[in-house]
């Protein structure tokens, strides 16, 4: 474990972020942010409410246009693309809050999510590919969306941007807002999901969680690095252990 600011070694970067400064107006939400997921990894960023985290998602994924810093995919600088395109590159996000379409059914909240990915009959093959990893989905295909309970529209915002076929997928507080029970199973199935191959960097509120399902784990303060290492070895320190673990 090391103070912020080195750069572990390891695997083949997935995503590299250098320097990244984030502002909302004259407010500074994210300082000089760097940070690397290697291929095949899942790394966590956690720290407490408002210091930052989902601003880094959204400068990632094209949301929000960075004041300065570079994001590379792979090596290839992808820095203020827009989300379409990154996208189109491998790097998807599901959202905090989901953000599903409520109104539609299931099935066209899937077509719409693949439909500029897929030509119609790959598609369908496609769909079916997720509704056989989330059964729950294919039970629910003609239902409305905005039926579903919480843990089950997370599903189908895991199912919509997998159907993107993600090198690297960001993952935005996944457990907000589910029972305990709920919040078991999504973390299972970001260990499913990280199991069939995709890089995962995620976001999450719930540390315990985040710290044993990572290889590697970085801690952010008012907007700032303040500790990077191997998740486990994080999940053991004084520091952390106070700070997030309860006790």
């Amino acid at each position: 474990m090391t103070e912020a600011g080195s750069s572990p070694a390891g695997a083949a970067l997935a995503l590299q972020v250098d320097d990244l400064d984030v502002a909302y107006g004259h407010v500074e939400a994210v300082r000089g942010v760097s940070l690397e997921v290697g291929e095949g990894k899942i790394v966590a960023l956690i720290g407490p409410n408002g210091a930052g985290k989902s601003t880094i998602l959204a400068a990632l994924c094209g949301l929000k246009k960075p004041d300065r810093g570079t994001v590379r995919l792979y090596g290839k600088e992808i820095t203020g693309w827009p989300s379409h395109r990154l996208v189109a590159e491998g790097l998807s996000l599901v959202p905090e809050g989901r953000a599903i379409l409520g109104r539609m059914t299931v099935r066209e909240n899937l077509v719409l999510a693949g439909e500029r990915k897929w030509e119609p009959k790959a598609l369908a093959a496609a769909i079916d590919e997720q509704v056989r990893d989330f059964p729950i989905l294919g039970e629910r295909i003609g239902q409305l969306a905005g039926a579903l309970s919480g843990g089950q529209q997370q599903m189908l915002a895991f199912a919509r941007a997998l159907l993107a076929r993600p090198r690297v997928l960001l993952l935005d507080e996944p457990s907000m807002g589910l029972s305990p029970i709920l919040v078991s199973q999504v973390f299972e199935t970001i260990r499913q999901i990280h199991e069939r191959g995709t890089t995962i960097l995620l976001v999450e509120q719930n540390a315990r969680l985040s710290l044993s399902v990572a290889d590697d784990a970085y801690v952010l303060e008012r907007g700032a690095l303040v500790l990077e290492g191997k998740a486990a070895e994080l999940a053991d320190d004084p520091r952390i252990r106070a700070a997030y673990l309860g006790g």
